[in-house]
């Protein structure tokens, strides 16, 4: 067992940070969950790392394990279309040749809304072979090609190699900036397995809402580092993205637990079903919401943390 060592001054200021977050917190969680409520969207506010956690196992299950609706061309003599929708999947080769992954999810909110996209989190996969600890990030959409009618989207980044992963653990990179992306493989068979080896792009992005695979560009999204929530869940002070994808931090017990129960599902590793999310639970885009209301603006802008805005200087 380890000697006990008497609290340095700066460990004393750092509980005391937390503390105060703490506080912050609690303080801002009743109007924000009403303002939730308004929206009809779950977790649109950044939410806690170990929340994010376990949104993120759920979106990672939904597209990996229970499946996803896509639409599929057909006709006799190719003049004739006729589409029908059947359940797909990423394949489990694609998650296991993956140097890391991004999990999130976005609302379209129009131009004029001064909040965050969206969050979620990045894991990547360490030298050992085991995944790293979770990350939080912010999420912003630039102009990307939405389809009427959907209004929250979940998404899965597969970050295809190191220079895919080094644009990820900036604290500010835009994919189709920065890192280059485009738009993931379905299914499985020999076109996959050779996707996977050439790795034509750094980053495969998938898309859904309403559970219908819309497999859009997501060029113009922004990703920035949460580092506030970064260091009050790691109970750190400046940890960085590159520390903690490293491995270089502990996670507190008892979470993040269905979000690894996941990631080895989805890759198609031995891992224990009763722990993995209820089978076809509901994701946040699944849901309908409601337009944005100057009211829920001025609410946002009153109790958003001042580093969790896209216009925070870092």
């Amino acid at each position: 067992m380890a000697s006990q060592q008497q609290p340095s001054s700066k460990q004393s200021t750092w509980e005391k940070t937390k503390s105060e977050s703490n506080k912050w917190f609690q303080k801002i969680g009743v109007p924000v969950n009403k303002l939730t409520n308004k929206l009809g969207a779950e977790a649109f506010w950044p939410s806690s790392l170990d929340q994010e956690a376990d949104k993120a196992a759920r979106i990672l299950r939904s597209f990996c394990i229970d499946g996803f609706q896509a639409e599929q061309g057909g006709g006799k003599h190719g003049t004739e279309k006729k589409q029908h929708k059947s359940l797909d999947h990423i394949p489990p080769e694609v998650i296991r040749n993956a140097r890391g992954l991004a999990i999130f999810t976005v609302m379209r909110m129009g131009l004029h809304w001064s909040g965050a996209g969206g969050s979620g989190i990045i894991v990547a996969k360490m030298p050992n072979g085991q995944w790293s600890p979770p990350s939080g990030i912010l999420i912003h959409t630039l102009g990307w090609g939405f389809v009427a009618g959907a209004d929250i989207y979940d998404c899965v980044c597969v970050i295809n190699n190191d220079h895919g992963m080094e644009g990820f653990t900036r604290v500010r990179a835009t994919l189709g900036g920065e890192i280059s992306a485009a738009v993931g493989p379905l299914g499985g068979g020999s076109t996959v397995d050779s996707e996977v080896f050439k790795r034509q792009s750094p980053v495969w992005t998938y898309t859904k809402s309403k559970g219908l695979y819309l497999g859009v560009q997501i060029d113009g999204t922004v990703i920035v580092e949460r580092t506030t929530e970064n260091e009050r869940f790691y109970h750190s002070e400046k940890i960085r993205n590159q520390q903690i994808l490293g491995g270089q931090v502990q996670i507190p017990p008892g979470t993040c637990v269905q979000l690894w129960e996941t990631l080895q599902a989805a890759e198609g590793a031995h891992h224990d079903p009763n722990l993995l999310p209820p089978a076809y639970q509901p994701t946040p885009g699944d849901r309908d919401v409601e337009p944005p209301r100057e009211t829920s603006q001025r609410e946002y802008d009153q109790f958003a943390d001042p580093s969790e805005r896209m216009d925070y200087k870092h």
